[in-house]
């Protein structure tokens, strides 16, 4: 019975720290990824089961040889399956959203949001490399600097690691509300949110507008800074379109 609490105490601490590992720099992954399975050898050599290990990698030798020899037609499969599934290739539209901060860009077909800090605290880093300790660090230096690269920010973290996160953190005093006069936006950048090429006309204005709405708008999970976004881009395009 002990040994079976040792085991599962075991496997909990190792979700736990690589869950931690998947939440830290890049560039440093690698590095605990392999002090985690060292530490994971150990264990096994302290125990004794070192020589088990060994025989389930030589059991699963053969397959793995099977997998590696079927890697070449995973293409071809892929594509019968898109076939069959009714699913089309990505499109390769993104929307992008800029601030004096901060670069986001939107994916249409997967919905996935990544950015880049243009300038400032970690100017230059992939939001996806950054750790939740110097997304929150960033967050605080926005609310100090720049309300839209805040907003902007907050919704990338509620997008990619849900609102956990605001749990403890302080109300920011500004309101999206504020953001909400079309003006600031320019014709090219009205053009960029919506992924649209500039000289689009009305009906490919309100289609992409309606597409994008409905992926983030906040009643369906969605952001609430992009939905006004998308919301001013249409507006500003339209109000410009030839009578």
């Amino acid at each position: 019975m002990a040994r079976i609490i040792l085991i599962i105490a075991a496997v909990v601490i190792v979700l736990l720290l690589y869950r931690w590992i998947k939440h830290q720099p890049a560039n440093k992954r690698w590095q605990y990824l392999m002090i985690l399975v060292g530490v994971v050898l150990l264990g096994l050599v302290a125990t004794g089961k070192l020589p088990i290990l060994f025989a389930l990698i030589g059991a699963l030798v053969p397959a793995l040889q099977r997998i590696i020899s079927l890697l070449p037609y995973f293409p071809m499969i892929k594509r019968m399956a898109n076939t069959f599934t009714g699913n089309k290739p990505s499109s390769g539209q993104t929307s992008q959203v800029d601030t004096d901060y901060l670069q986001m860009e939107l994916d249409h077909d997967s919905g996935k949001l990544s950015g880049t800090v243009r300038s400032g605290l970690f100017s230059g880093r992939v939001l996806d490399d950054l750790s939740m300790d110097e997304l929150l660090q960033l967050r605080e230096y926005y609310t100090q600097l720049d309300e839209d690269s805040r907003l902007l920010l907050e919704n990338y973290l509620d997008r990619t690691h849900g609102t956990n996160w605001r749990a403890g953190q302080d109300n920011a005093s500004q309101s999206e509300n504020n953001s909400n006069n079309s003006s600031d936006l320019s014709e090219q950048e009205a053009y960029a949110i919506l992924g649209l090429e500039p000289g689009a006309d009305k009906k490919t204005i309100i289609t992409a507008h309606k597409r994008l709405i409905q992926k983030l708008h906040p009643d369906r999970g969605g952001s609430s800074y992009l939905a006004i976004k998308i919301n001013q881009a249409k507006d500003l395009l339209i109000n410009r379109q030839p009578d």
